[in-house]
């Protein structure tokens, strides 16, 4: 188990410890009938079907580059 979650961990470039916490978090957040807390931010931003395509338009306005 030590050794998946140290390649887990190295893989996503957080710590071993951080990851863990994330798991218990989304674990007891399931357990509990919330889900994946990340989800309830879904679909809090409102923009184009394509934002992903114009996100530095929707971030910085329509005039400002980066």
């Amino acid at each position: 188990m030590d050794a998946r979650l140290r390649r887990l961990a190295k893989t996503r470039g957080a710590s071993q410890s951080g990851l863990i916490v994330h798991l218990v978090a989304i674990g007891l957040a399931t357990e509990l009938g919330e889900g994946d807390p990340l989800l309830r931010y879904l679909g809090a931003i409102e923009g184009p079907a394509d934002l992903s395509a114009t996100v530095d338009k929707t971030v910085y306005g329509a005039g400002r580059s980066r």
